[in-house]
């Protein structure tokens, strides 16, 4: 069995999920089973105190969540359920944006890990949610999310060909001062009709990629950012999602639901993502990413610069000021 350690909630039948499957992936057979969600759970002595009898109710919700994810995904989940084992599909490559998703939620990211890879997840993420949104509008996206960290001209820009690709919204209303951070707007999406007129579908999104989403669920504020940045904000009524890489425990979807608007978890991107979506399918980056954070789960200590370059930094700065002197 893969040296896979069992998350730190370890009785979060979610992660234990995610445990499941990544175990599968890892696994030179490509499956896991009851039996070793068991034996790993007896090892750490997570149910001593309760009990066999809550161990197996455990591992019976496991398998419980095992199931309702091959449901709500379909033909995109990677894993197939017999009895007591969960299988691998065969062709993993056809199921990037489910594994992309499970392996951003399980071993999560650090912006302090960026110097590692020259990937950020949080971008592809995003890319990947904009698709998901796309299909299932069928319509189009604007990725707005990466311009709000950019400066003022270029959100003016974005704002500008976000009003013209959209056909409202009239053009970017200069402020005396620019607080894109609270916006929160990472896609809009929309389905016109024919005639290209006003009314019609129009969807603002948000992105959380990290742990603590349950805090940004009630964030996007999509009225409110149309009539501060739109000179002539939009007459379509706006719909609101929110898109995250983790699956919600079912007793508490509807919570989250009436907070986020639309909520696209990792189950539905997947379902959107997978059936001919080549341009997520056979973009290596995505795969690329996933594959370096199973090989290196953890964070790596970022060498320190040389003292030698450090020497040379200060004699270099030192120079200068005496000439400036």
């Amino acid at each position: 069995m893969p040296n896979l350690a069992l998350p730190p909630e370890s009785t979060d039948e979610l992660r234990l999920a995610d445990w499941m499957e990544l175990l599968a992936i890892l696994s030179p057979d490509g499956n896991s089973s009851r039996g070793d969600l068991e034996s790993a759970l007896t090892t750490a002595s997570v149910f001593d105190s309760q009990g066999p009898d809550a161990l197996e109710e455990k591992v019976l919700n496991v398998f419980s969540e095992l199931e309702s994810r091959g449901f709500a995904a379909e033909d995109a989940y990677p894993f197939s359920i017999d009895g007591s084992v969960l299988s691998v599909k065969s062709r993993i490559e056809r199921f990037v944006p489910y594994i992309f998703c499970l392996c951003l939620s399980y071993y999560r990211w650090s912006t302090k890990r960026n110097w590692e890879i020259a990937l950020n997840p949080w971008l592809l993420f995003e890319e990947l949610s904009s698709a998901a949104a796309a299909k299932f509008l069928g319509g189009d996206v604007y990725r707005f999310g990466t311009s709000r960290s950019s400066t003022e001209s270029a959100f003016k820009t974005a704002v500008n060909e976000l009003c013209l690709k959209l056909g409202e919204g009239g053009k970017f209303k200069k402020r005396p001062t620019l607080n894109r951070q609270d916006d929160k707007v990472d896609l809009v999406g929309w389905r016109d009709f024919p005639d290209k007129q006003t009314s019609k579908l129009l969807l603002f999104g948000q992105c959380a990629g990290g742990s603590i989403w349950t805090d940004k669920v009630s964030e996007l504020q999509p009225d409110a950012f149309c009539n501060h940045w739109m000179d002539d904000p939009p007459l379509s009524p706006i719909i609101r999602s929110f898109y995250i890489p983790h699956r919600v425990q079912s007793t508490h979807w509807d919570f989250y639901a009436r907070k986020s608007g639309i909520l696209f978890d990792r189950c539905r991107i997947a379902y959107w993502t997978w059936d001919g979506d080549e341009a997520i399918t056979l973009d290596s980056r995505f795969k690329e990413w996933y594959e370096f954070i199973m090989r290196v789960p953890t964070a790596q200590k970022k060498p320190r610069k040389s003292a030698k370059k450090k020497t040379i930094k200060k004699m270099v700065k030192k120079k200068l000021s005496t000439k400036a002197a």
